[in-house]
């Protein structure tokens, strides 16, 4: 982990480290400056990709904003160099009525979210993200299964 002068942290991770799980309450932004993640959510055993994100991306603007518990969780794909925008920064550095307008555009997107998720979406001639193979399913839900059991003997 690096400090940068403007409130801002460079951090590294390896491949197959998480940035963070869903339903985890850390709020940070983190861009990508360098290296890939996949975006998934987890039904029982089942992992599914949401969004595959490179340099430039960003992650977490809803926990950002709102506060709110991580939607998905993120996994590196290969080794990463994230910028952290710890969300006191925010707090420090936008007006009351950014904060403002960022809660409630999160609100619309999560209410859309949940909307998708509950009741499904098709598009015609669109590709979607290809599912996971069974060992990338394997893989990735041990990996999943590791970091929650770490964390319950910390």
């Amino acid at each position: 982990m690096t400090q940068v002068e403007d409130g801002t942290i460079l951090i590294n991770h390896k491949n197959n480290e998480f940035l963070f799980l869903a339903n985890d309450m850390e709020n940070d932004l983190y861009i990508i400056e360098k290296g890939k993640v996949m975006v998934f959510v987890q039904k029982g055993s089942e992992i599914i990709p949401v969004a595959y994100l490179g340099v430039g991306e960003y992650i977490g603007e809803l926990s950002f904003f709102d506060e709110g518990k991580r939607s998905a969780s993120i996994v590196c794909l290969e080794d990463s160099l994230f910028l952290k925008i710890p969300s006191e920064e925010m707090k420090k550095h936008c007006p009351g009525w950014v904060r403002h307008l960022g809660q409630q555009l999160t609100k619309k997107i999560r209410s859309g979210d949940e909307l998708i998720r509950s009741k499904g979406i098709r598009k015609k001639n669109v590709e979607g993200i290809k599912p996971l193979s069974m060992e990338e399913q394997s893989h990735y839900f041990k990996l999943v299964e590791s970091v929650k059991q770490s964390r319950k003997s910390t």
